[in-house]
């Protein structure tokens, strides 16, 4: 035990202050004091709550706010490799996610690598889904993995279930499920699609041209008043999992 003559006096008066309920001491190094002005330097590299769907052009992380409160529907022209990743990384953050699909075969790697469909992700056949029971601690997105005519749902969008359909080609629904959409993603399209997408989504000249020669895992996705390019970079489980980036399956 050290004797009361060897404690220092700055910790004894300390240790005064402490017991007389003054609180604790703060910074007393010129390195841990900001003054008024640099505050406003400082920032936190937090983005929108919600699923990272990749990097936008300037490499900063792109996120889909896909658990909302209120219905959303989100549109996907692309390749069932995006929308599985989608569908992963949505399941991480909690929610279940309903796969409404064709081609169950395509998707049963992935339910048997998250547990069975106890953790988060179920299979159903097209017309098939039942009610999910969304609510604010259990959001729920629903994927219609459905073919070029899917047919009209039985399970909607709602408050805490969002719905992605996922389209792999430009079809006769497309228009109507686009002006539908609060969300929608185009990926790498053929030229006469392209300048049909244009039209009905008032795509710029430059967007449109862009189109047939976007390469794989990169997706044009617009909002209400928003246009970003996302690129989709898995990580090393995903990979393992689903595979490279590619627009076609």
């Amino acid at each position: 035990m050290v004797a009361d003559g060897a404690v220092p006096s700055a910790v004894r008066r300390a240790g005064e202050r402490l017991r007389h309920g003054l609180g604790l001491i703060g910074p007393r190094h010129g390195r841990h004091v900001l003054s008024a002005g640099q505050l406003d330097a400082l920032a936190l590299p937090i983005g929108d709550d919600g699923v990272v769907a990749g990097v936008d052009t300037e490499g900063h992380p792109a996120v889909l706010g896909i658990n909302r409160p209120t219905p959303y529907d989100v549109v996907l022209i692309g390749g069932l490799w995006t929308a599985q990743v989608l569908a992963l990384r949505t399941a991480a953050t909690g929610a279940r996610v309903a796969v409404e699909t064709g081609r169950p075969q395509s998707w049963m790697q992935m339910v048997h690598a998250m547990g069975g469909g106890q953790n988060g992700l179920s299979v159903y056949e097209v017309g098939r889904v039942p009610p999910q029971g969304a609510s604010a601690g259990t959001p729920v997105l629903v994927v219609r993995d459905c073919g070029m005519r899917p047919p009209r749902g039985r399970v909607g969008s709602g408050p805490w279930q969002s719905v992605l359909t996922l389209l792999p080609y430009l079809s006769p629904v497309a228009p109507r499920l686009l002006r539908q959409a609060r969300l929608a993603g185009v990926q790498r399209v053929s030229p006469d699609e392209a300048a049909e997408l244009g039209r009905v989504m008032g795509l710029s000249g430059a967007e449109r041209e862009s189109l047939p020669a976007l390469p794989d895992g990169v997706t044009l996705w617009c909002g209400d008043r928003d246009r970003q390019y996302v690129m989709t970079q898995p990580t090393d489980a995903e990979t393992g999992l689903l595979g490279t980036p590619r627009r076609m399956d």
